[in-house]
């Protein structure tokens, strides 16, 4: 069975790729950069899930055999 995380971090490191590609268009509705704040939370959320399914793979699931 493969790792769940790896589909999760996949999809939200593009998602947040695009989000923050999409932050330079200005909204009228808020002066904050919410395209960039939400993308690279998604961003770094998506690195965090490949990052912990890459050291899973190293070590091992415990219990496996």
């Amino acid at each position: 069975m493969d790792d769940l995380r790896v589909p999760i971090g996949t999809f939200f490191a593009i998602v947040g790729v695009i989000l923050i590609a999409m932050s330079g268009a200005h909204s009228p509705l808020t002066e904050a950069p919410v395209n960039l704040y939400a993308g690279l939370s998604m961003l770094v959320f998506g690195a965090v899930m490949l990052w912990l399914a890459y050291r899973g793979s190293r070590t091992g699931v415990p219990g496996s055999k």
